[in-house]
C-alpha cells in the first residue's frame, strides 16, 4: 500500500512539474513570438520610412524626408535586434548609417540654401545636432570637418549678402571674401566635397556681377569646366552654365 501511494504522490509530482515545463515553453515561446513580431513590424515600419524619406528628398520636401530618418532612427531597439538575429539578414542599416545619412540630408540643404545665397543656418544647427549621436569616430569627424566648411560658407554669403548693399564697399572688402573662399575651395577639392565646389563657383558667379569682376566669372567658369569633366553634369552644373551666361 505504501508503495503505491508513493508511486501516486511521484506520479502527481511528475504531471505538476510536466505541467509547469509546459507552461514555462509557451511563455517563453510567446514572449520570443512577441518579440519577433514586435521586431518584425518595426522592420517594416523602418524600410517604409527610409522609402518614404527619398521619396521626399528627391520631390524637394527636405523637411518630410528629415522627419521620416528620425521617425526610422527611433525603431532600433532590442525587439529589432531580436528579430534581426532571427531572421538572418544582412542588408540591414545600421543605426549610425540612419545617423549619418540625417546628417548628409542637413548639409545637402544647407547647401542648397547657399546655392541661392540664402542663410544656411538652421539646416547647420540641425546637421551639429544630429552628429552628437553618431558612435563611430571616423564618420563623425568626417561629417563634423563637412560641417565646419559648410558653416564658414555660410559666413562668407552673411557677409556678401552685407557688402552688395553697401554703395561705399571698398574693393579690398570683397577682394578678401573672394580670397578666403578661394581657400577654403583648395581645401574642399583635396578632401572631396563637391558641395563646396559648386557652392565656390555659384558665390565667384556673384561676386563677378555684383562688383563687376570679369575675371571672377572667368575664374567660375573655368571652375566649373573641370569639375564637369571630372564627375560630368547634373542639375547644379547646369544651373551655373545659366547663371555664367545670363
Amino acid at each position: 500500500m505504501k508503495s503505491i501511494k508513493t508511486n501516486k504522490r511521484f506520479g502527481g509530482a511528475a504531471v505538476i512539474i510536466i505541467v509547469l515545463i509546459v507552461i514555462i515553453a509557451i511563455a517563453i515561446g510567446a514572449y520570443y513570438g512577441y518579440n519577433y513580431n514586435t521586431g518584425k513590424e518595426l522592420q517594416e515600419k523602418q524600410t517604409k520610412l527610409w522609402s518614404e524619406a527619398f521619396t521626399f528628398f528627391n520631390q524637394k520636401q527636405p523637411e518630410r524626408a528629415y522627419l521620416s530618418l528620425v521617425e526610422a532612427r527611433n525603431t532600433f531597439g532590442d525587439k529589432l535586434d531580436f528579430y534581426r538575429k532571427m531572421a538572418k539578414g544582412d542588408n540591414y542599416l545600421t543605426k549610425d548609417e540612419v545617423d549619418s545619412l540625417i546628417v548628409l540630408i542637413c548639409q545637402s540643404e544647407a547647401y542648397d540654401n547657399l546655392f541661392k545665397l540664402e542663410s544656411a543656418k538652421n539646416w547647420l544647427d540641425k546637421a551639429k545636432s544630429e552628429i552628437n549621436n553618431l558612435h563611430d569616430e571616423e564618420t563623425k569627424n568626417e561629417l563634423n570637418n563637412f560641417i565646419a566648411r559648410a558653416e564658414k560658407a555660410d559666413q562668407i554669403c552673411d557677409k556678401y549678402r552685407e557688402y552688395i548693399k553697401d554703395e561705399n564697399l571698398q574693393d579690398e572688402k570683397y577682394q578678401q571674401l573672394v580670397k578666403d573662399s578661394l581657400k577654403i575651395g583648395s581645401e574642399a577639392i583635396e578632401s572631396g566635397d563637391y558641395d563646396y565646389t559648386i557652392f565656390e563657383v555659384r558665390f565667384l558667379i556673384a561676386c563677378g556681377k555684383s562688383f563687376e569682376e570679369p575675371v571672377l566669372i572667368e575664374e567660375a567658369e573655368n571652375q566649373l569646366k573641370d569639375i564637369v569633366e571630372a564627375r560630368g553634369e547634373d542639375e547644379k552644373t547646369k544651373l551655373l552654365w545659366g547663371l555664367l551666361r545670363n
